[in-house]
């Protein structure tokens, strides 16, 4: 009698922690130059302040998905036991009215230069997050295919 087959598990990229942390990162990122260009849109709008989503609101998020990580076992046979790890947080940010330096007649505190400079360095910390994390997959993928591969 044949031995049965066995379905291959596949890891997920979500299963590296580092890579768990890279991919909220870049989402965090992609959220704030979100509200950033909504500011940029609201430039002429009476009354309107600018909103933000603050670095902290980051910190806060990783710190709670790190807090709430948790370890389960998961046996797929009788004798083999593989550690699961099950990363939370909630990706949800938190935005915040950030008035800039100068209001307009108008009640308008959107500065357009300061929102620049914002975008500006949010597409940078994007663009490191997805440097390191494109290097991180290629660096798995060359572990997958071994030695003289």
């Amino acid at each position: 009698m044949a031995a049965p087959k066995r379905e291959a598990k596949r890891m997920r990229p979500d299963d590296i922690p580092v890579l768990g942390i890279l991919r909220q990162a870049l989402g965090y990122h992609s959220d704030r130059q979100r509200v950033i260009a909504e500011n940029v849109a609201n430039a002429n709008t009476p009354g309107y302040v600018p909103d933000d989503i603050p670095q902290s609101e980051f910190a806060r998020a990783l710190s709670g998905a790190q807090s709430t990580r948790r370890v389960t076992l998961n046996a797929t046979e009788a004798g083999h036991i593989q550690g699961r790890v099950n990363s939370g947080g909630s990706g949800a940010w938190r935005s915040m009215a950030t008035p800039d330096s100068e209001t307009t007649i108008n009640g308008n505190a959107v500065v357009l230069e300061e929102q620049m400079v914002r975008s500006g360095e949010n597409r940078m910390r994007f663009e490191t997050a997805l440097g390191l994390y494109q290097k991180s997959l290629s660096l798995i993928r060359m572990a997958a295919r071994g030695p003289g591969a």
